[in-house]
């Protein structure tokens, strides 16, 4: 009787939880400039739960890089949520950081260079965007990991 009722509080918490439903404008009237990417890695943690929707890229007037990487929590759906919820992973936290590039593909120092916490919620669509702390940036790469912190 007792796991009867562990299982149905589980049940009811998680009808509880709320995702994310996006309308979007069909006929897109922006210039971007993708950015094809040529490497991703994620470890199996990340790989299930984020999904790489579109990298992109533009150079403002004043020569910076400005940058916006497009990602989808792709966790929905009743056992996605159950097995997110059991983890203890619902909404989705994780750090992000940019590392910026020179022409010749050299890290340029910055200070900021530092881990960023960012909430994703099931279903949701989230842009970790940046831009460049100097000109001399001409190229960049993105680190996602989970943050581990924000459970605390």
């Amino acid at each position: 009787m007792k796991k009867l009722m562990i299982v149905l509080s589980s049940i009811m918490l998680l009808a509880c939880q709320a995702t994310v439903n996006t309308v979007d404008n069909k006929k897109k009237s922006m210039q971007r400039e993708a950015v094809d990417v040529s490497n991703v890695s994620t470890d199996s943690f990340l790989e299930g739960r984020l999904t790489i929707v579109r990298v992109d890229k533009s150079e403002q007037n004043d020569g910076l890089l400005k940058v916006q990487v497009t990602v989808i929590n792709n966790r929905t759906g009743f056992w996605a949520q159950l097995g997110s919820w059991f983890m203890g992973d619902n909404p989705y936290q994780v750090a992000y950081r940019f590392t910026w590039l020179d022409k010749d593909g050299m890290e340029v120092e910055t200070a900021a260079s530092t881990w960023l916490p960012k909430t994703i919620i099931p279903g949701d669509t989230v842009r970790f965007k940046a831009i460049s702390p100097n000109p001399r940036c001409k190229d960049f790469s993105l680190a996602i990991r989970e943050n581990d912190n924000a459970r605390s």
